[in-house]
Order: structure tokens, then C-alpha cells, then sequence
């Protein structure tokens, strides 16, 4: 597949799109800062004064209707924004921009393939000429059969006329009958279009730069599905549209992330090979779990998934006597199994990458249960696979994704007009409970159904914030199915029947949940997101992806399968560990991949977990790494798993025994034992000190003071003179071990008089408490030990005397036995720290809470050959740092 001419077209596109949808709507005196009025000219036409247009009829009606559309979106967008036209207009035309797009690109797969109805080419020619199929054969077309008289009219007068004018207006009526024909096979795609959207779409043929001409410069290979070409191809094209839009919101630094943005921020499409892996270790893994539990069955698990050809499932370590019996417990009642009973949501979608492979999975498991392929196409769609996302722009591609699979097996698919269980989460539709109230519904139980409504409507006013994290639970949606009909609703029939429908599927169980969630962190969450995070989801409430885990965790049935490719934090990281905890105790990990930056294509390690929704005390779990190294030369590992990686069978038992229960899988039981014993906590406090609020203002180098106004050697505050403004602070800095990095200082007079009342200024509500800000305030200018808090590098730590202040990303540790400083200091600068540390918290942050954790072995028989050593490698280090101009006991240079 070529990747970069796929991100040329789908980049270039969308700007293309949008500069010409701009262009228009400018010409309709419809621009970011408002509508212009036109001046009426007779009857029936309008002219635009700044651009001298004159529209007529129907055109007249597109313009308003375009008015309308803007104007809600504006109402929907905090009035006291001052960009809020030019959000609106933004968001006007990105719509009609994605809609063309979507509709380009999937009509250019169905030409590829010979898909489309009338069987004519309609972006191209198959003999390779510039004018499509459709325009050639125009008159003797199924389209042209279905035109109405005027339209057939326009199109021979069109025809007549050779000029460049008439030639694109010719394509793009005919392209829009196409697409609103395409209605019948595809309706959640090829929406009927409306006036205004037709109104505004320009592509040309004959453009040689043009969105056209781009498009067909990707290998027809890329897209015929007999040739090397896959369904994936829509998903990378979802990924590179959204590269300027999600570039754009990153630019913006720490705001709030708008709900209309959440999709662009957080979408990253899943390499198919993860894809491969997740749902072959999930739904091929819930389907063996079955096999395996009748007594007729003979093949092993990996006999099984051998003939499937599954070559990314990892079978399950040997398991002990007594997992083995919880194991044979939890499936007593797999005789009871039905394929057809299955269901598996992506509950974040996308672009339906995850589905897509579902799907083939689901067929392979259909025929091996007997049935027919194009028998178990259907059943695969009405029963098995669910999904959900907040963008329309995705569930558009997912449904035509899993459409165009389906149509890969059943040639008479797309005339059985099912509807697929995929859909947008429902946003703010403008209905209210008194609406409710007011339509004439009718259901088996009236006041359950009033009561019923109202919940959906309420917890979906904030859908393109909240997405499928909402639940629902007691709601009687067979008694709502049953009242919703079109002769009981008139009003919000669609609003509301899609409100069911989604509800619905937020709140039955499901056998298999399958997705790449979003990721991001709670500093972009906007108001509604942060107050929903810290109500419902205070164990994952940090960042999305673990808000995904713990929501999916839970709704799934018992025994089925929770596979999520996320972020690799929630291992390590405090903020995690009572998620950790919860998933330890309740759940079990079936297999965990652990994959180094990069191999995701994003800057982050991350990791593939398989959540099993059963707890087996003792069950030998299977965890990997994947290095960059491992996929850098064909995108792809050539097995599984990869020797050397990190691979352990290990039972997630232990990880209880490591301070924190990090999901540690590669450590030995001989390190697990070293925990058991004594930490840094029990032999000193480990703290974070101050955050000044304004380093700029607070802190300087110690060479760019007044001289008397810095004192390197205060000991306690008692002793502090007026003089005394300037006082040594800890902050870090490059990897030095033992002591040095003593380069600023802090504006302590008065005992930090000025940084105190400015804090108190900034923030009122802590009053005379300001341990969150100036923390640990008992441990400064004490002596004590410090480190580089945030490091790419080997951990290192050094000593500091009596006099000096710390920061928060420096930190300090202060033993409660000065007796055992050295032996402290020694052990933080050996290299087997460095191994522990990365058991801990495998990241660049060396916060206090990690430190208080590192294990200690005391040895009472060598201190005082330890304090020796440390005495010396102090002593040196103290020396090294001294012999430069940068330190302030500087003397004189040593070649000197």
C-alpha cells in the first residue's frame, strides 16, 4: 500500500475541499464573520453586492437553508466566545468538506472493485481517458433511466456545450444523482443530499490539480480487493484527513479541548497487525475457550488456531492444577453456546479498521460451524458486531468499511438494506423533557417509557463530549422499541428512535469489547468531560484511554474478553494504581503485548492488554515487548513472540507483591522476594519541595545576584539575616552522581515572605495552608540527598549540605538515621537502581513516590565499607564540581 501518495491525496484533499467550499460560500456573501444582505432583483433572483452573484429558484432556498445550518451551529457555541462565527463557519465547512470527500473515496473502492450498481466507472474510465465512464455512456445509463425530465434535459443541453463551464456542471449533476442514488444500497453513507450541500460542491475532472486528478493517482492495486488491496485503505485515509485538524489543536498548547475537537485530538488508527493480534487474542481466543470446553474436542489450542491461520495468537502458558479447575468451572456451560448470540462492540471505532477484521474472523468461525458464507454475512451484521464513535465523519467510513467486507462475500448484500448496529453517539438534539411530554407515543407502560426518555435525553446532551463512556442501566428498551413507529412520532422521530438505539447498545453486555481508544490526558478535558471523570471514573479518571478500560471492563458478560491497545501508563504511574488494584483483584490479563515508542507511530510506549472478565487466582498470564527494531523493517513483527523480549508467563499475583502493584511482567521472583523487605520509606521521608508560581521572578544563576546578597552557607532559618535574600536551590539538572548541579537560587527572604504572599495572592482558597504549592517547608535548608526528578538517562543522585532549598522536580530524601546517609546515597548510584526503577515506573519521571518505594537490603557488616567509598566518590565529585568557574566555591582552575 502506498502510504505517502494515500497522505498526499487525503491531505492535499481536505484543503482542496475547504479552499473551494470557502470560495463558494463567499460568493453566496456568506463568510467567518457574518451573512451579508443581498439586494432583491425582481421576483425570483438575488445578488450578492461584494461578489456580483445572482442566484434564482431553488438555489434561493440553498441559501437560507445554508443560513440556518450556520446559525445553529453558532448557537451551539458559547455565546461569550469571541470566535464563535468563526468556529461555526469553520465547522460549516469542514461538514460539507468531509461529506465530498467520504463520498469520493468510497466511490472510487466501489469503482475498483465493480461494485457500483449501474457497473459504469464514475471517478474514471477503465480504457484510461480523462472523461469517466458515467459521461461517456451518460444517455444510455441506469442513471440517466432514473433522472427526472428536467434533469434529463439539462443534461443533453450540458452535453451540447463544450465549454469548461458545462463540462463540470454536467459532472456534477451526474455525480450527485450517483450518489443520491447510491441511497438504496448505502443510506448511512449516501444521504439523500440536501440542497445546500449541492450547492456547494465544485469538483472538476478536467482540474488536473484537482481532488479528482489527486485521487486517481493512487494505485488502483491500493483499493481492488482481488489484488493486494484492503478495506484498511479507508481508515489511513480517515487517519491523514485528520493530520491538519489534529496538528492544529496541539498548536494550541493547554487549552480546553471543544467537543467538535475530541475526534481530530484523540484518533489514531491502529496498524493491522495490532488489529490482527487484539481481535485473534479476544474473539478467536472466546471461540477456542469454547471448543476447548467440549469433551468431543481433540486439537489443541494451538492446533485450532493454526487452522484458522491465525498468526498473531499466542496460546496460554501451561496453567496449574488448580487454574485449570476455575478454568473448567467458569465454562460448564459452553454447550450452551451460539455463534449467532455473540456480540463484540468497538465502542471508539473510527474508521471500523477493528470491525472490518472482526468480521473475518466471524466468517471463518461461521463456515467452521457449517453455515455458508453468504449466509453468515448477514447474521454477522444483524447479530455480531457493534460500534460507536462521536464523529460522523468516522461511522460513515466504518459503515461503508464493514458494507464494502460485507460485499467481499455476499454479491447481493447491499440490496438486503440491513441496518448495521454502528452509529454517532447522540449530541445535543434541542429536545427537552416537556417535548417528550408533548408527542403522542404510545407504549405498553406510558410512565416507564416518559421516564425512560427523559434519561436518554439527559445523559446525551453532552454525547460529543462523553461518547460511549456513558451507561445506561434499568431502561426497558423493548417497551420504548415497541411505542416507537412513525405513526406515533412526527417530530423528533429520528432523534429519538436514534437515542433508543444507541442507549440500547450502552447498556446490554457484550462477549467481546475490541478497540483503540482515545487518548488524552485530563489537563485537555473541557468542563463537561472533567466533572463526568471525577464523578464516575475516579480510579481512571487521568486520561480517556483508562476512563475506556474501566468503562468496557465492566460491560462485559462473564468470561468474554476486553482487548484495548492504549497508552502504556496505567502500568506504572501512581495516578493508576487503584485501577491497577481493581484489575488484579477482579480481573485477569490474558496476554499483555508492551510495545516501545514508536511502534504505535506516535512518541509513547504503549501496550496491548487482553482484560479476561473472570478472576483466575494464579493464572500464568503471557506479556512480550515489541521493539522499534522489531517492525522497522517490513511495519510488521515476523513472529510472535519475539525471543529476548522481555517474554515471561508469569501470574499477576506477584505484581501484588511490588510496592504500587505496577505491571511489572518481566521481573524474577528473586527481585519480587527483595520487595518484600524493607524500603527508602522506612529509612528516610521522600518529598517534592516548592513550586515558586514565577521562576522568573523567584529564581536566578547564583552569579547574576549581588554577592551580599547570597548566602551559600546558611544553616538554619533563625539565623537568616535581611541580608541573606539569596539562598541555594536544588533543581535538578544534567546526570551528575554524588554531589554538584548547585547553579540557582531562590528568593527566600523573610523566610520566603514575597513567594508566600504571592502564592496566597494566586491562589485565595488555600489560605495559610500553601503545602500545596511551597511543600515540605520542615525539610528546607536541612541537608539531605536529591536527584534529577525528570531524566532520559540513568537515574543519579546526589548530597547537599545544610542551607539549601528544593524544588519539586528535584525533590529531596532525608534520612531519619543521618547515620545512613552514605549507605542510602551508595545504593541510589549503583546500577542494579536503575533495573529496580524500571519495575517501578518505567518512564523519564523519577517522582518521590517512586523513590520511597526502591527496596533496601541493610547490611550493618558493610557500612563502614560503604560509607568509605562514598566518602571518597563524594569527596571527588565534590572536587570535579569545584574546579570550574560554574560552582560557587570555585578557587582556581586545576591545570592552573
Amino acid at each position: 500500500m502506498d502510504k505517502k501518495a494515500i497522505k498526499d491525496f487525503a491531505v492535499n484533499a481536505r484543503e482542496k475541499l475547504r479552499s473551494d467550499v470557502t470560495r463558494k460560500l463567499v460568493k453566496l456573501g456568506i463568510t467567518a464573520t457574518g451573512v451579508e444582505d443581498v439586494t432583491k432583483i425582481g421576483n425570483d433572483t438575488i445578488e450578492v453586492p461584494s461578489s456580483g452573484e445572482r442566484f434564482t429558484g431553488k438555489d434561493i432556498n440553498s441559501r437560507k437553508k445554508l443560513i440556518e445550518v450556520l446559525k445553529n451551529y453558532e448557537n451551539q457555541i458559547d455565546p461569550k466566545d469571541k470566535k464563535q462565527k468563526e468556529i461555526a463557519f469553520d465547522r460549516l465547512v469542514e461538514e460539507v468538506a468531509y461529506t465530498w470527500f467520504n463520498r469520493l473515496v468510497a466511490i472510487r473502492f466501489m469503482e475498483v472493485n465493480n461494485y457500483l450498481p449501474g457497473r459504469l466507472r464514475v471517478l474514471s474510465s477503465e480504457s484510461g481517458v480523462r472523461e469517466p465512464d458515467i459521461i461517456t455512456n451518460i444517455l444510455s445509463s441506469d442513471l440517466y433511466s432514473e433522472m427526472d425530465v428536467a434533469s434529463q434535459n439539462r443534461v443533453v443541453e450540458l452535453m451540447d456545450d463544450n465549454s469548461a463551464e458545462a463540462v463540470d456542471e454536467l459532472y456534477q449533476l451526474v455525480f450527485i444523482k450517483q450518489c443520491n442514488s447510491l441511497n438504496k444500497q448505502l443510506p448511512d453513507l449516501f444521504e439523500h443530499i440536501d440542497d445546500y450541500t449541492e450547492l456547494l460542491f465544485t469538483v472538476s475532472y478536467i482540474d488536473d490539480n484537482g481532488v479528482i486528478a489527486n485521487l486517481l493517482k493512487i494505485p488502483e492495486s491500493d483499493f481492488n480487493v482481488e489484488d493486494e488491496g484492503q478495506v484498511e485503505i479507508i481508515g489511513w485515509m480517515y487517519q491523514y484527513y485528520n493530520t491538519e485538524p489534529k496538528d492544529k489543536v496541539f498548536a494550541r498548547g493547554r487549552r480546553k479541548i471543544r467537543a467538535d475537537e475530541i475526534p481530530a485530538a484523540t484518533q489514531l488508527f491502529t496498524p493491522d497487525w495490532i488489529v490482527r493480534y487484539m481481535v485473534e487474542n479476544s474473539l478467536g481466543r472466546y471461540y477456542i475457550d469454547k471448543k476447548l470446553a467440549s469433551p468431543a474436542e481433540t486439537r489443541t489450542e494451538k492446533e485450532i488456531a493454526a487452522e484458522f491461520g491465525w498468526e498473531y495468537y499466542l496460546p496460554a502458558a501451561e496453567q496449574p492444577e488448580d487454574v485449570k479447575l476455575q478454568i473448567m468451572d467458569a465454562q460448564k456451560d459452553s454447550s450452551d453456546f451460539v455463534l449467532q448470540e455473540l456480540k463484540l462492540i468497538d465502542p471508539s471505532m473510527g474508521s471500523g479498521h477493528i470491525l472490518v477484521y472482526a468480521f473475518d474472523v466471524l466468517i471463518q468461525l461461521y463456515v467452521a460451524e457449517g453455515f455458508r458464507e453468504r449466509d453468515a454475512v448477514e447474521l454477522i451484521l444483524r447479530n455480531n458486531l457493534y460500534g460507536l464513535d462521536i464523529d460522523k465523519r468516522a461511522f460513515q467510513l466504518a459503515y461503508f468499511a464493514l458494507m464494502m467486507k460485507a460485499r467481499q462475500y455476499s454479491r447481493r448484500i447491499l440490496n438486503k438494506h440491513i441496518k448495521l448496529n454502528v452509529y454517532t453517539v447522540p449530541g445535543e438534539a434541542g429536545i427537552s423533557e416537556s417535548d417528550i411530554k408533548l408527542l403522542p407515543m404510545n407504549f405498553p407502560d406510558q410512565e416507564k417509557a416518559f421516564e425512560d426518555l427523559e434519561t436518554l435525553v439527559t445523559n446525551f446532551k453532552y454525547g460529543s463530549d462523553l461518547g460511549s463512556l456513558i451507561e445506561f442501566k434499568d431502561i426497558d428498551f423493548e417497551n420504548l422499541k415497541s411505542g416507537l413507529n412513525t405513526e406515533n412520532i412526527s417530530l423528533f422521530d429520528d432523534d429519538i428512535r436514534k437515542m433508543v438505539c444507541v442507549g440500547e447498545l450502552l447498556q446490554q453486555k457484550y462477549d467481546i469489547a475490541v478497540t483503540n481508544p482515545p487518548y488524552m490526558g485530563s489537563s485537555g478535558f473541557n468542563s463537561t468531560l472533567s466533572t463526568f471523570a471525577k464523578k464516575n471514573y475516579k480510579n481512571s479518571k487521568s486520561d480517556l484511554f483508562a476512563m475506556f478500560i474501566e468503562r468496557w471492563n465492566h460491560a462485559l458478560n462473564f468470561d468474554g474478553y476486553n482487548s484495548m491497545v492504549t497508552m502504556q501508563s496505567w502500568m506504572f504511574l501512581s495516578s493508576y494504581e487503584s485501577m491497577r488494584k481493581n484489575i488484579i483483584s477482579k480481573l485477569t490479563i490474558t496476554n499483555l503485548m508492551h510495545m516501545e515508542n514508536m511502534v504505535m507511530g506516535i512518541a509513547f510506549g504503549t501496550a496491548v492488554t487482553i482484560f479476561k472478565k473472570n478472576y483466575l487466582k494464579g493464572f500464568k498470564g503471557t506479556y512480550h515487548q515489541i521493539k522499534f527494531k522489531d517492525i522497522s523493517q517490513k511495519d510488521s513483527p515476523k513472529s510472535l513472540p519475539i525471543t529476548g523480549n522481555r517474554f515471561n508467563q508469569i501470574s499477576q499475583d506477584e505484581f501484588t507483591k511490588i510496592p504500587g502493584q505496577p505491571i511489572s511482567y518481566w521481573v524474577s521472583e528473586n527481585l519480587i522476594h527483595l520487595f518484600q523487605k524493607e524500603t527508602i520509606a522506612d529509612y528516610g521521608f521522600a518529598g517534592i519541595g516548592m513550586r515558586t508560581g514565577n521562576n522568573e521572578k523567584f529564581l536566578r544563576r547564583w552569579f547574576e545576584v549581588d554577592a551580599g546578597l547570597f548566602n551559600p552557607n546558611l544553616k538554619n532559618i533563625d539565623s537568616q539575616t535581611n541580608s541573606d535574600k539569596w539562598l541555594p536551590y536544588n533543581k535538578g539538572g544534567e546526570f551528575r552522581r554524588f554531589y554538584g548541579n548547585n547553579e540557582y537560587i531562590v528568593n527566600w527572604q523573610n523566610n520566603g515572605n514575597e513567594i508566600k504572599k504571592e502564592t496566597k495572592k494566586k491562589y485565595p482558597q488555600l489560605g495559610d495552608n500553601l503545602g500545596w504549592k511551597i511543600s515540605n517547608e520542615k525539610y528546607y535548608l536541612k541537608s539531605g540527598i536529591t536527584w534529577t526528578g525528570v531524566s532520559t538517562g540513568k537515574f543519579n543522585a546526589r548530597k547537599y549540605p545544610n542551607g539549601f532549598l528544593f524544588d519539586s522536580g528535584a525533590n529531596g530524601l532525608f534520612c531519619y538515621d543521618k547515620s545512613k546517609e552514605n549507605y542510602i546515597l551508595g545504593l541510589l548510584n549503583t546500577k542494579a537502581i536503575n533495573w529496580i526503577l524500571q519495575l517501578i515506573n518505567p518512564t523519564i519521571n523519577y517522582g518521590a513516590g517512586t523513590i520511597r518505594k526502591i527496596p533496601v537490603v541493610y547490611n550493618e557488616d558493610f557500612k563502614t565499607k560503604i560509607d568509605e567509598i562514598v566518602n571518597i566518590l563524594y569527596s571527588g565529585a565534590h572536587h570535579n564540581w569545584d574546579n570550574y568557574e560554574t560552582s560557587w566555591d570555585f578557587k582556581s582552575h586545576p591545570l592552573i
